[in-house]
């Protein structure tokens, strides 16, 4: 085989080795992978609010992801044109906002991992809401693995003091209006394709952000430009990657494994702005990276041929 042709039937070879795996295995990966993409995102947002208020950063971050993004939803303008959940897709897209405003704010004024640990009780509402709303089944296991995933949570929090109690308030608002989007993403994807679904939460999200860059408008720098379409090309990255994951497993499934962002951004805070993580920051870290493990671990054998046990997990 000529030297040129290895890296697209490399391509081609994982491509199908990644469609037999089981659905909420695959689903998995690509939610860890959404992980690592939302925490080089949050460095971003830090580096670029140095510059820019942060309405202004997600306005011009969301007009250069519609760009970005432009080529595929033209590809599937049919299927966007006529959308099924469409009030789903304009709900999700209110909740998304709420969500991006007050979580990318909190990022900047609280210390990655007690920011990230804060916002990691989303997943115990996706779980429960999954539950309630979508009629999944949540057998002991993996509310177990949820449980244990947010004692972890809850060991890391430490008690807040002066103006940071207010971003506090703010990451854990952005946390439910999170469970919520991610709730009626599962929903409305019954629906509708994944380009769908991502094209009318950009649209709301630019309807909802014009008025507030006017208002807060600062002119960007040369520099501020190029960090904000780094910033845009890891939100399309990683948008993918979480809609395609909850769309291919169960919402209660995958949930968990949003626990490791948090030791990602604890890795993070540590190495470049000198966050020292505490006793409660390790033995929180352990519990969740065991929780999502385990979580990994029974999507795997769950979804087997021949699973070793027909209970819900």
């Amino acid at each position: 085989m000529p030297l040129s042709l290895l890296p697209t039937a490399l391509l081609s070879k994982l491509r199908r080795d990644f469609r037999l795996l089981p659905p909420d295995l695959s689903a998995s990966l690509l939610m860890l992978a959404a992980m690592c993409v939302f925490t080089a995102t949050g460095v971003m947002v830090r580096v670029a609010a140095e510059m820019l208020p942060i309405v202004v950063i997600l306005f011009i971050r969301q007009i250069m992801s519609m760009a970005i993004l432009a080529p595929l939803f033209w590809r599937h303008r049919s299927a966007i044109l006529h959308p099924q959940g469409l009030r789903l897709h304009l709900l999700r897209g209110c909740a998304a906002i709420v969500a991006m405003v007050c979580g990318n704010t909190a990022v900047v004024y609280i210390p990655f991992a007690d920011v990230t640990a804060i916002q990691m009780s989303e997943v115990l509402f996706i779980t429960a809401l999954a539950a309630i709303f979508l009629g999944e089944k949540v057998g002991w296991r993996r509310w177990t693995a949820t449980a244990v995933g947010f004692a972890g949570v809850g060991v890391m929090l430490q008690p807040f003091s002066g103006p940071i109690e207010f971003y506090a308030l703010l990451a854990l608002a952005g946390s439910a209006a999170g469970a919520v989007s991610v709730a009626t993403l599962r929903f409305g994807s019954r629906y509708d394709t994944a380009e769908t679904v991502i094209f009318f939460q950009s649209i709301v999200l630019i309807a909802f952000l014009t008025p507030l860059a006017w208002w807060f408008w600062v002119p960007p720098s040369a520099k501020a430009l190029v960090v904000v379409a780094i910033m845009a090309v890891m939100l399309s990255a990683g948008t993918w990657l979480f809609t395609t994951a909850f769309r291919s497993g169960k919402a209660s499934s995958i949930a968990p494994l949003q626990y490791v962002r948090l030791l990602l951004m604890a890795a993070v805070g540590y190495w470049l702005y000198d966050e020292t993580p505490g006793l409660a920051t390790i033995v929180g870290s352990t519990l969740i990276v065991g929780a999502a493990l385990y979580t990994l671990h029974r999507n795997a054998v769950r979804q087997s041929p021949i699973p070793p046990d027909p209970r819900p997990d």
